[in-house]
């Protein structure tokens, strides 16, 4: 079995504005490279320890309910669907399991992925992957792993999954470049291509 994993934010739904405005509404303001540089430089889950329960709850309950408005772009589900004829998708997010479940199911594509590993999981992506490893039977070296953020390489690179970097979500290009991913892509239609190319024998050997 050949897997791709996805990250939700920045690569599959485009939500850096919207986390930035209800972050500052909810939680503390910070400019928008504050932002992309303190909070999602690292682990998002882990930097929201910082605040008190109700805080917190408020930012989640806020969130919860702009996930519900939001559209899956007819692009990107093509691109979706043509990726899971050939590979097992799925995804692991610093998003909440409920919050993407009730995304994927009020855009009637709920069974796309195998399975989505979030907040509730565990905080710690490096952890989440272990999980999915173990629980796919998966090998490192038959999964990619699709994201948008440094922070999000390293710790894929932590567990020993490679990745395919995004340049069009939370952190740009030459950001991403400092994990060494084994490509970046600034088009969500460049991914399958750039997928193929990992999984291609010269490279997946």
């Amino acid at each position: 079995m050949k897997a791709i994993i996805f990250d939700f934010d920045g690569v599959i739904h485009d939500t850096v504005e919207d986390l930035h405005r209800i972050h500052c509404q909810t939680l503390e303001h910070l400019t928008m490279n504050e932002m992309l540089e303190n909070v999602f430089g690292g682990n998002p889950r882990k930097y929201m320890e910082k605040f008190n329960l109700e805080r917190k709850q408020g930012f989640e309950e806020a969130w919860k309910q702009h996930i519900e408005t939001l559209t899956l772009e007819p692009v990107i589900r093509n691109e979706l669907e043509t990726l899971s004829q050939k590979y097992t998708l799925f995804i692991v997010s610093s998003n909440t399991e409920l919050n993407l479940h009730t995304y994927f199911k009020n855009n009637n594509f709920a069974n796309i992925f195998r399975k989505i590993y979030g907040a509730e999981t565990h905080k710690s992506k490096i952890e989440k992957f272990r999980i999915l490893l173990n629980d796919a039977k998966l090998r490192t070296q038959d999964c990619v792993f699709v994201t948008d953020t440094l922070g999000d390489i390293l710790e894929a690179s932590d567990v020993g999954i490679k990745t395919i970097a995004v340049d069009f979500g939370f952190h740009k290009r030459e950001k991403l470049e400092a994990g060494n991913p084994f490509e970046i892509v600034s088009d969500f239609k460049e991914i399958t291509s750039a997928v193929n190319r990992f999984f291609d024998e010269k490279v997946y050997n």
